[in-house]
């Protein structure tokens, strides 16, 4: 007799979301534990983000042994992390949204200018093939992670090159949420300025979520939040000029896919919640009480919801992967992420 096939194990997103959701909430104790602690203790610039970032960095080798996981990480730092990122329309009227789309423009453009062209020449410089420099430079310039994913298939990379663009962009990012904040705090002293700069030059949206809040949390900058958000999503729609573009190029070197680039729809989400603010001001008015104590609701599930997607993904880095083609094209992206904060600190 034939022996039965094995039946395929069905995937569930329960182990890893409920592993993001504990170090979210993990971290969050962690903070509001340590406010009450006396004297500078308690006045540490800590956020959840910040402790959910570290822990998910020293777990990712488990997680790398943990293919169970995968599932649910994957739907916190996609489908959860874009309904987060459209909640914070509700922080913003139009009329906001406005103002800080102009404030922002300037800086944007400045951002993507010159992390297509400088990464893309030093990593070329450093020896590496011209389809690992594009996705470095497309991780760079508009957001990171996501754009490497949704290029990679139009240039036919290599397996190896896109884990290891992925790596790269996604360690430096992290490496920023935790660097930049402070830094700018010494440097900016204007919370809305310092959400400007965040949002033109962190690579993921994840990231530059985590980095606006851990400055709005940890010293108390309102407005780095709404003005860092606008600026990475007006970033994030350059994906479709962009990366179109970069396919363009590439099939005149060899023939390539298809260059259609799917609309982010989370962007539409954020601007229709925006508009929702604007209605609710308008109805309700911009004092009144149960409207205010409702977008105050959304916005701390809206922060917990970031703390499980930048948990979900330290975990989903691999540090293998940064071995696969050497050290100096991540020297390189590591290079041009500076040039690119330095190119946005000069225009802010």
């Amino acid at each position: 007799m034939m022996e039965a096939r094995e039946k395929p194990v069905p995937q569930t997103v329960l182990p890893g979301l409920v592993v993001a959701v504990l170090i979210a909430a993990g971290a969050t104790g962690a903070v509001i534990g340590a406010r009450s602690l006396p004297g500078w203790l308690g006045q540490l610039p800590l956020s959840a983000m910040l402790l959910a970032v570290l822990a998910g960095l020293a777990l990712a080798p488990i997680a790398s042994n943990r293919p169970q996981w995968t599932p649910g990480l994957d739907l916190a730092r996609g489908p959860i992390l874009k309904w987060a990122v459209a909640l914070i329309g509700l922080r913003l009227s139009l009329s906001d949204l406005a103002r800080l789309g102009l404030d922002a423009l300037p800086l944007v453009l400045a951002a993507v200018a010159c992390g297509l062209l400088v990464t893309g020449l030093l990593v070329r410089l450093s020896g590496a093939h011209w389809r690992l420099s594009a996705l470095l430079a497309v991780g760079t310039a508009i957001c990171g992670a996501s754009a490497i994913a949704a290029t990679a298939p139009g240039l036919k990379a290599r397996r190896e090159e896109t884990c290891y663009a992925v790596a790269c962009i996604a360690l430096i990012g992290l490496t920023a949420t935790i660097v930049y904040p402070p830094l700018l705090h010494a440097l900016i002293a204007d919370p809305e300025r310092i959400g400007l700069v965040l949002g033109a030059a962190i690579h993921d949206t994840a990231q530059v979520t985590a980095a606006a809040s851990l400055y709005e949390q940890g010293w108390a900058g309102v407005g780095a939040l709404d003005a860092a958000t606008v600026t990475k999503l007006l970033r994030n729609s350059l994906m479709l000029i962009v990366i179109p573009g970069l396919i363009w190029i590439a099939q005149r070197r060899t023939e390539t896919g298809d260059t259609r680039v799917p609309f982010p729809m989370f962007i539409v989400g954020f601007i229709a919640l925006c508009g929702l603010r604007s209605l609710g001001d308008l109805l309700l008015g911009v004092d009144n009480e149960a409207w205010n104590s409702l977008i105050g609701v959304i916005s701390r599930l809206s922060v917990f919801a970031f703390a499980m997607a930048m948990a979900a993904l330290a975990l989903t880095i691999r540090y293998g992967d940064l071995r696969l083609l050497g050290w100096r094209p991540a020297a390189a992206a590591v290079l041009s992420a500076i040039l690119v904060f330095a190119v946005v600190l000069l225009v802010v």
